[in-house]
């Protein structure tokens, strides 16, 4: 799965929201975010952009966005 690309049109299956889901609790939970704040709906819609492009491992994942919520 780690080469697999989804196209930005198609929905992602339950391992793939699963591994989304648990990238945004790892990086609210160390960013102290709040999960129904705004910083937290456009960090949860940055990681699905990022794993449809094809970064579909946390540590990646982040790296990439685990800044997004700091000020």
């Amino acid at each position: 799965m780690a080469d697999k690309y989804i196209r930005h049109d198609e929905p992602l299956l339950l391992p793939d929201v699963e591994t989304c889901q648990t990238a945004f609790d790892l990086i609210c939970d160390a960013q102290r975010i709040d999960r129904g704040s705004e910083t937290a709906r456009d960090l949860a819609a940055l990681i699905i952009q990022l794993y449809k492009q094809g970064v579909h491992d946390f540590a990646s994942l982040r790296a990439l966005v685990g800044k997004a919520g700091q000020p």
